[in-house]
């Protein structure tokens, strides 16, 4: 396992990092991420398409914080809109299940909210 800030081993599959610097959300070679669908449209931009999903708040660790949700090929981005610094890079081999349940929010209204447990002790994102 690669130790925070080396970035010449392959991490970004397996760990999960919080605030990381901008460098480390870097896709790296072979590392692809489709650009995210506009909400009046379900067209994607990118011509590999994997997802990605905007207006995503983080209601945990930065509650209320809306961001952008990237899913690659190695890992899921999150990252503030308002401050780039605030972000999450979650590698596939971290992740024990995704839930994805409705929800009721005092500010959007009926919505989806999403539960990753992950496979570090104590964490649940």
């Amino acid at each position: 396992m690669a130790k925070p800030g080396d970035e010449t081993g392959t991490w970004q599959d397996s760990e999960i990092r919080f605030d990381a610097p901008l460098s480390q959300l870097a896709l790296r070679p072979g590392e692809v991420r489709a650009r995210a669908r506009t909400e009046s449209s379900n067209r994607f931009s990118s011509q590999f398409q994997i997802d990605g999903i905007g207006s995503v708040e983080d209601t945990k660790g930065n509650n209320g914080e809306k961001g952008m949700l990237s899913i690659t090929n190695l890992r899921l981005i999150w990252q503030c809109q308002r401050n780039s610094k605030v972000n999450l890079s979650i590698g596939y081999g971290a992740i024990i299940s995704l839930n994805i349940r409705n929800a009721n929010s005092r500010l959007r209204g009926a919505t989806h909210a999403g539960q990753i447990p992950l496979a570090e002790p104590a964490n649940e994102i």
